[in-house]
């Protein structure tokens, strides 16, 4: 499991983005923005392997000029994991149940991301690149799954799930 945390998300991550890739190869990088492992070491002084099960754990990493994230989880096992590169991107988790997770990741300017779970085992993932794009997730209930990936500029894009 020493990876496992950051090798989903990536993969889940890769695959909108190679979805993508004919359009907008010059412009995709495939490399992950930060290393997850030496992320967890410095800033929790521990691994990916060594966190308890049920802990709640957040990420974000920001890059550019005024983004804002905001991250807010209750109950057990909840992961969020928020990266921004651009300027003006505003991305916010909230989650409240148990074993939730939401993974975001934004390259550009302008874009918006939103994400509600309420419930058990949700997962939900939004991937934008481009500008001022749009992405609402809301899974109220239990074993949800969902995924937004555009590309390009002016995208919204809206899931409703459950309650």
């Amino acid at each position: 499991m020493k990876k496992r945390i950051s090798v989903i998300v990536l993969a889940l991550l890769m695959v909108g983005m190679l979805t993508s890739v004919d359009a907008l190869a010059h412009e995709l990088e495939l490399t992950p923005p930060i290393d997850l492992e030496d992320w967890f070491s410095r800033f929790f002084h521990t691994t990916e392997d060594e966190l308890e099960p049920f802990v709640n754990v957040a990420f974000t990493y920001q890059n550019g000029n005024d983004n804002g994230a905001e991250q807010i989880q209750e109950g057990e096992g909840h992961r969020s994991y928020i990266y921004q590169n651009g300027d003006g991107n505003v991305a916010n988790h909230r989650q409240s149940g148990t074993g939730n997770w939401a993974a975001t990741y934004q390259d550009g300017d302008g874009n918006t991301a939103h994400v509600q779970q309420m419930g058990m085992a949700n997962w939900a993932g939004t991937y934008q690149l481009g500008n001022a794009n749009t992405a609402t997730i809301q899974q109220g209930g239990n074993h949800f799954s969902a995924l937004i990936t555009q590309v390009g500029n002016g995208n919204s894009a809206v899931i409703i799930q459950g309650k």
